[in-house]
């Protein structure tokens, strides 16, 4: 690759580069440190696409023939190029001197760096006020890598890594869209590199894997392929389309950790357009051949229905866990477990929904429901259920009676199973409208306390 910097012509338009001035000093705090720098992934590939939907010129205006790079960012700061707003998603690798870059970031602006050695990682958090005048406006982290290869010794493991060039970093990732860079090094300031033809798959809308293992080697880069076709509405590339295929059948999903299978459910459940991905994923059977998965009948429409009444990522996991075979392997939050399972074992209850209940009838059988679930249940269900549920999610749960251990003490009642019972009953009342203020409740109280006999 040469380093030469290509002129910025008149047929190409500069690229209005969001957090200009916070980047630009990222370059010059590499540079001091005596590296190169780039912005890399997913926010060159997003800034790229912008510019794309308005027209970047097609492949073959104007350039520095022979040259792996361009100039796509001109202008001088504070000029008419954003500084503020925008690209919240900042990832920056650099050539030599991770850790140092990191803490050197971290110092700058008041950050935290939490660094990983084995993969020559790192990500500055900024969980306290920024000491630089120069401030990371909108961004809550900045991830950092120093440019590297990676090589797996079987499918699924995780690499091992070893310093490279920016253009072997690039090499290792899994589309060619995400395998473009922007040079932020003062004096080579917007430099585009992208020695697989990235920006040509973004022009022409497609999802292309770099080399033919890249999928046995990843095999979650086939969960990520199918993510982001939906995301920007791009095509699976044939060829990758085929990889991709030969890759399930041969069960390489199988191969993932729980722990890496789950991140990628996470991250489909938080995609917008979770619906289409979700059935990408049953079509090509990607959890078939992970976990002998096939969705039970009605899985997708409740689904459906799940997203039409918009519920968060976090509850549209569940819903899918409720229904998938992971067993105590997979690391699950107890929350979320008892949750799942709730949804899946409602079947039980149910029934008993299904009778005409006072308010008191239906919070002694929801009560002890996680309110994740439902609140999973509550679009899936139908009248009289679904009206139960919704009453006890709004109204029920929210009563609650003034009576506590020490009223019943002071009635002359020693503490024991009937304390629980009494208070149940004060609660019953008040859901079903028997009792309406608190002297009410202590005259009840002093019948339950004290029955007359006979």
């Amino acid at each position: 690759m040469t380093n030469s910097r290509a002129p910025a012509d008149g047929e190409r338009p500069p690229l209005a580069l969001p957090n200009r001035e916070l980047i630009e000093r990222l370059g010059e705090i590499a540079n001091h440190l005596g590296t190169r720098s780039f912005l890399v992934g997913g926010p060159v590939r997003d800034l790229l696409f912008g510019r794309t939907k308005k027209g970047v010129p097609r492949r073959g205006t104007k350039t520095q023939r022979g040259s792996e790079s361009e100039t796509l960012v001109t202008g001088s700061p504070g000029g008419e190029i954003p500084t503020s707003s925008g690209l919240q998603d900042i990832d920056v690798a650099v050539e030599e001197g991770c850790r140092e870059f990191g803490a050197a970031v971290a110092k700058e602006f008041g950050g935290r760096l939490v660094y990983h050695s084995r993969f020559l990682t790192g990500t500055v958090l900024f969980d306290r006020p920024q000491a630089s005048s120069v401030k990371p406006q909108a961004v809550e982290h900045i991830d950092i890598t120093q440019t590297r290869a990676e090589s797996y010794e079987r499918p699924a493991v995780l690499p091992a890594v070893r310093p490279a060039s920016i253009v072997g970093d690039l090499g290792r990732r899994d589309f060619t869209i995400n395998a473009m860079a922007l040079e932020i090094t003062p004096g080579a300031f917007g430099e585009f590199i992208d020695p697989f033809d990235g920006r040509a798959d973004l022009e022409h809308r497609r999802v292309r894997t770099l080399h033919a293992r890249s999928f046995s080697d990843d095999p979650t880069r086939i969960f990520r392929c199918l993510r982001f076709a939906a995301r920007l509405g791009f095509k699976i590339e044939p060829q990758t389309a085929d990889l991709m295929r030969s890759a399930v059948e041969q069960r390489l999903p199988a191969f993932l950790t729980p722990e890496r299978l789950l991140y990628e459910l996470r991250a489909i459940c938080a995609e917008p357009l979770v619906l289409p991905i979700v059935k990408s994923v049953i079509r090509e059977r990607l959890l078939e051949a992970a976990l002998r998965w096939t969705p039970p009948r009605g899985f997708v429409d409740g689904l459906e229905r799940l997203v039409r009444n918009r519920l968060p990522p976090e509850l549209l996991f569940i819903y899918w866990l409720s229904v998938l075979p992971v067993t105590e392997r997979f690391p699950i939050r107890k929350e979320e477990r008892d949750a799942a399972a709730a949804v899946a074992g409602f079947g039980k209850l149910r029934p008993w929904l299904r009778r005409k209940l006072k308010p008191s009838g239906v919070y002694r059988i929801l009560r002890s429901v996680p309110e994740p679930a439902l609140a999973v249940l509550a679009p899936l269900e139908t009248r009289p259920v679904s009206t139960s549920i919704s009453a006890f999610l709004d109204n029920y749960r929210r009563v609650g009676i003034a009576a506590t251990g020490a009223d019943l003490r002071a009635a002359g009642l020693k503490p024991g199973p009937a304390y629980r019972e009494i208070l149940d009953q004060l609660l019953f009342a008040r859901l079903d409208g028997r009792i309406r203020s608190v002297t009410e409740e202590r005259a009840l109280l002093q019948r339950l306390a004290h029955p007359k006999v006979g």
